[in-house]
């Protein structure tokens, strides 16, 4: 009797352990401290987070600061914060470099939001192309009046992730000027672009930018 209860006491406590490792398989950290379920697959992973940091880190190493000189007055390069949210408007990532200013993190966040929210499966959004696309007269113009609790940000620095064709989420920078933010990003982004036949210069046959260099292609 007593070595049947033992039996499934072991049992029902495996039973436990399984369930929570799957649920914890299920369920992402982000790097305020809140977590998240995944919103759907294909998602980012852990290590598609990381690659993305890395790269635009490295990026930000070598791109020309408009703005930082040293001692000397020699041009240095660029010190980002770098955010990546997922779709559901969580960060899952975040790599701050030793001196950016404090300013940017909110603006990197808000890019990041600003990408992710109006780009969908069907259709991709840079914060650039929300920039030309709010100006007086324009189809989005005085959309930076809403979603005020992530904040909407209408210039480049902003853009969209992808994966197998469907949004997974955004990175956004800021630390330097706004080229410098979006070669940053456009680093960071690197495989993980959308279709090309859903870019906004694409659709509009080039009429609205996609970043500083869009093709339509």
């Amino acid at each position: 009797m007593l070595q049947n209860l033992l039996i499934k006491g072991t049992l029902t406590c495996t039973a436990m352990v399984m369930m929570l490792a799957t649920v914890g398989c299920q369920t992402t950290w982000n790097h305020d401290g809140l977590s998240n379920d995944t919103f759907s697959d294909p998602h980012l992973t852990v290590t598609d987070v990381q690659l993305i940091l890395t790269h635009a880190e490295a990026a930000a190493n070598t791109e020309p600061s408009l703005l930082r000189v040293d001692a000397l007055g020699v041009q240095r390069t660029c010190k980002m914060h770098i955010i990546v949210m997922n779709r559901l408007g969580y960060v899952i990532g975040r790599r701050s470099m030793d001196d950016a200013w404090e300013g940017s993190v909110s603006i990197a966040k808000a890019k990041a939001f600003t990408a992710m929210a109006f780009s969908s499966n069907e259709n991709a959004l840079t914060t650039r192309s929300i920039g030309t696309l709010t100006q007086p007269g324009g189809a989005l113009w005085n959309i930076g009046n809403s979603n005020i609790e992530h904040g909407i940000i209408e210039f480049p620095g902003g853009i969209p992730l992808y994966k197998d064709g469907k949004l997974v989420g955004a990175i956004g920078v800021s630390g330097d000027g706004v080229d410098q933010d979006e070669n940053v990003a456009k680093a960071g982004a690197l495989g993980y672009e959308p279709l090309s036949v859903i870019r906004i210069d694409y659709v509009t046959n080039r009429g609205i930018p996609y970043t500083s260099q869009s093709s339509g292609k």
